[in-house]
C-alpha cells in the first residue's frame, strides 16, 4: 500500500510538471498575444494554475486507484501494467489536445473548447485551414513530445513491480483502502471544500487576459465546457424573467420612430457583400492598418457605420446575424439546428413578400459547413451558387473557389437581373480571406492575413469598376459587412472589444448620401432592420435588430462567444464569463443598470431560442 502511495504521488508531481511545461509552451508560442503583460504576471500564471492543474490530475489520480482497486480486488496483487498503460494513453490524447489548443489560440484567441472540439466532425475543413507544413510541424512536435512524455514517465515512475499476491481478506481490506485514497482525490478534484467547486474563474487574477488564458488548464477548460455545452437545453438566468424583460424592453424601445432616409428610392436594388473576417483593425477607414484602399474609397463616397460590432466570432453566426437579424447564443448557433432555424423571419423571405425577385446567394465554399445549406434554404433564395458551380481551375488548394471568380460571378448576376420589372436582391459570402489565406497573387503584405484582405480588396475594386461600367451601378445600393471580427494585427483575444469591431458601408448609385458617417453604436445583426426601415418595409418581426438610421434608437453592441458575453455602450465595455460567474473585463463608467442589461439581454435571448 505505500508503494502505491508514492506511486500516485510521484504521478501527481509527473502530470503536474506535464502541464506546467505545456503552459509554458503555450506563452512562449503565443506571445504575440501577450500585448504588456509584464513577465512577473505571466510568471504567475504557473502558481494560479496550480489549483486546475491538481483538479486535472485528481481524475487522473481518481481513475488510477479505482483501477487498481479492481485489480487488487480480483487479482489479489498490487500491479502497475495497466495503470502505466493508461498513462500513456492520457499522455498521447493530452499532448494532442494541448498541441491543438496552443496552435488554435493562435487564430482564435481563446482556449479549446467544446464548440472548438467540434470541429473534429469535419476534420477536412481543419486540413483546409492550416498550410501543410503546420500539420507537418504538428505531427513532428507531437511524436517527439509525447515520445519524450513517455520516457520521462517510464523512468520517474520505476521501479513498477507487482506485490506477492495477498490473501482475500487482505486483498478485500486493500480494495477499500484503495477506494478511500482514491475517494480523497474529490479534494484537488473540487478545489474547495466549500459548496461550489472550482471553476475557470480562479484562472482570473490579472488585467491582462493573456496571463489569466495561461493559468487556466485548456484540458480542465475543455471538459468543463463539454458539460455546459447543450445550450439548446441550457437557460441563462440571471434575475426574474419580468425583471430581465422589462430592462430588455427599455434598450429596445425607441423614443423617436422617425429614421433619416439615406436612398434615393425605396425599392432599389440590393446587394449584400459579406466580408470574411475583415476586422476594423486592418480598413484604413476605420483607423486600423491601410490595407484596404479600395473599400476605403468605397466608404468616401457613400456611407460608413463607424461603431458596428460583430455579434460573435464565427461565420455562421454572421450569417444568422445579417440574414435573420438574431442575436446566437454563447457556444451554440441555430443555424445546425433547422428545426429551430425554420422558426426565424429571414430578411430575404420579407424582400421577396415586397417585391424582390431574382434572390441569389453566391459562395464559393462548401455550403454544407455548419449547416448553412439548410439555414440559406430556408432563407428563401431563389438560386444558390456554391463550389460545384466553378471549374476547378478557380478553386485554391483547399478551402475552395478565390474571390476573383466568385465576384465575377456576381456581377453575371447581377446583369442577368438588371432591367427586370422588379428589383433584385444578391447575397455573396467572400472566401479567400479565411484562413489558411490562399490567394493567387505574388506576396504583398508578409502577414499572410493581411496579404489574404488586401487581395480581396483588389477585387473588390476591380468588381466595382466593372459594375460602373456595365451600368449596375446606378439604382442600386451595396450593403458591405463583415461576418465577423479577427485577433488581427493587435492579437486580440475573445475578452477584447477590438476582436468584434467590424466594417458596414453603404455605397452606390442608390444611395442619396456620399461622404457621410455614421457614429450610432449598433451591432452587425442590426443591418436587418436597419436597411428594412430604408425600404420603407416593416421590421417589427425581428425583434432583436435595430434601426440605426432612427436618431431615438439606444446605442449598445451585444456579442457572445462560449460561454461569455460581451456589452458595450458608447462610454463602457463589459465582459461576462458564465463559467467564472462574473465580469472579467470592464472598462469606461459603468452603472449598475448597465451590468443588468447585458445579463437581462443574455436571458431574454436564451428564452427565445428555448421556445423554437
Amino acid at each position: 500500500m505505500v508503494n502505491f502511495l508514492r506511486y500516485l504521488l510521484k504521478t501527481a508531481l509527473f502530470w503536474l510538471l506535464f502541464f506546467a511545461f505545456y503552459r509554458l509552451v503555450f506563452i512562449l508560442f503565443n506571445w504575440a498575444y501577450a500585448a504588456e503583460a509584464p513577465l512577473g504576471v505571466m510568471a504567475k500564471s504557473f502558481l494560479v494554475g496550480i489549483r486546475l492543474d491538481l483538479s486535472m490530475t485528481g481524475y487522473l489520480l481518481l481513475l488510477l486507484s479505482v483501477t487498481q482497486a479492481f485489480m487488487v480486488g480480483i487479482g489479489r496483487q498490487f500491479s502497475y501494467r495497466i495503470l502505466q498503460g493508461i498513462q500513456v494513453f492520457f499522455i498521447l490524447a493530452f499532448t494532442t489536445l494541448l498541441l491543438g489548443n496552443i496552435n488554435l489560440y493562435a487564430y482564435w484567441g481563446r482556449l479549446l473548447d467544446a464548440e472548438g472540439f467540434s470541429f473534429l466532425k469535419t476534420p477536412w475543413i481543419i486540413l483546409a485551414s492550416v498550410q501543410w507544413y503546420e500539420s507537418l510541424l504538428f505531427l513532428i512536435f507531437w511524436m517527439g513530445f509525447s515520445w519524450g512524455a513517455i520516457a520521462i514517465n517510464k523512468w520517474w515512475m520505476r521501479p513498477l513491480q507487482p506485490s506477492k499476491k495477498l490473501s482475500w481478506l487482505s486483498a478485500g481490506l486493500a480494495a477499500l483502502l484503495v477506494l478511500f485514497v482514491g475517494a480523497l482525490m474529490i479534494i484537488p478534484i473540487r478545489g474547495s471544500f466549500g459548496v461550489a467547486p472550482i471553476n475557470t474563474g480562479v484562472g482570473y487574477f490579472s488585467a491582462h487576459n493573456y496571463a489569466n488564458h495561461a493559468a487556466i488548464n485548456p484540458l480542465w477548460n475543455l471538459f468543463y465546457s463539454f458539460k455546459r455545452m447543450d445550450a439548446r437545453m441550457h437557460h441563462y438566468r440571471f434575475m426574474e424573467e419580468e425583471k430581465a424583460e422589462a430592462i430588455y424592453r427599455e434598450m429596445q424601445s425607441s423614443s423617436n420612430d422617425s429614421t433619416l432616409h439615406v436612398l434615393k428610392n425605396d425599392r432599389p436594388n440590393v446587394v449584400v457583400i459579406l466580408l470574411e473576417s475583415f476586422s476594423a483593425q486592418v480598413v484604413g477607414a476605420l483607423g486600423g492598418e491601410k490595407v484596404t484602399p479600395n473599400l476605403d474609397a468605397l466608404a468616401r463616397e457613400g456611407l460608413l457605420f463607424s461603431n458596428i460590432y460583430a455579434a460573435s466570432d464565427r461565420s455562421d453566426k454572421g450569417l444568422v446575424s445579417t440574414l435573420a437579424g438574431y442575436q446566437v447564443l454563447p457556444g451554440y448557433s441555430i443555424i445546425q439546428y433547422p428545426n429551430k432555424s425554420q422558426s426565424l423571419h429571414f430578411m430575404p423571405q420579407v424582400l421577396k413578400e415586397a417585391g424582390y425577385r431574382h434572390l441569389t446567394y453566391i459562395y464559393g465554399g462548401d455550403i454544407g459547413f455548419k449547416g448553412m445549406n439548410s439555414f440559406v434554404t430556408l432563407s428563401g433564395f431563389d438560386k444558390v451558387v456554391t463550389i460545384d458551380d466553378f471549374p476547378l481551375s478557380t478553386r485554391g488548394k483547399k478551402w475552395g473557389v478565390h474571390d476573383e471568380y466568385t465576384f465575377d460571378r456576381l456581377l453575371e448576376e447581377m446583369a442577368v437581373s438588371h432591367n427586370n420589372e422588379h428589383p433584385f436582391f444578391k447575397y455573396y459570402f467572400t472566401l479567400s480571406s479565411h484562413e489558411p489565406f490562399d490567394v493567387p497573387m505574388e506576396r504583398v503584405h508578409d502577414d499572410p492575413y493581411l496579404n489574404s484582405i488586401y487581395y480581396t480588396d483588389q477585387c473588390l475594386g476591380d468588381f466595382f469598376k466593372d459594375v460602373k461600367e456595365q451600368g449596375l451601378w446606378d439604382n442600386t445600393l451595396f450593403v458591405l459587412i463583415a461576418d465577423h471580427g479577427t485577433p488581427g494585427p493587435k492579437k486580440a483575444t475573445s475578452q477584447m472589444r477590438e476582436r468584434y469591431h467590424i466594417p458596414m458601408v453603404w455605397t452606390g448609385g442608390a444611395l442619396a448620401v456620399q461622404d457621410s458617417i455614421v457614429t450610432h453604436l449598433g451591432s452587425q445583426k442590426d443591418l436587418v432592420s436597419t436597411l428594412l426601415n430604408q425600404l420603407s418595409i416593416n421590421s417589427e418581426m425581428f425583434e432583436f435588430s435595430k434601426n440605426l438610421l432612427s436618431p431615438g434608437t439606444g446605442e449598445y453592441a451585444f456579442f457572445t462567444y462560449p460561454d461569455a458575453f460581451g456589452y458595450i455602450t458608447p462610454g463602457s465595455y463589459q465582459v461576462y464569463d458564465n463559467s467564472a460567474k462574473k465580469y472579467v473585463m470592464s472598462d469606461g463608467t459603468i452603472s449598475p443598470l448597465d451590468s443588468l442589461r447585458g445579463k437581462a439581454m443574455l436571458q431574454r435571448v436564451s428564452a427565445d431560442h428555448l421556445k423554437r
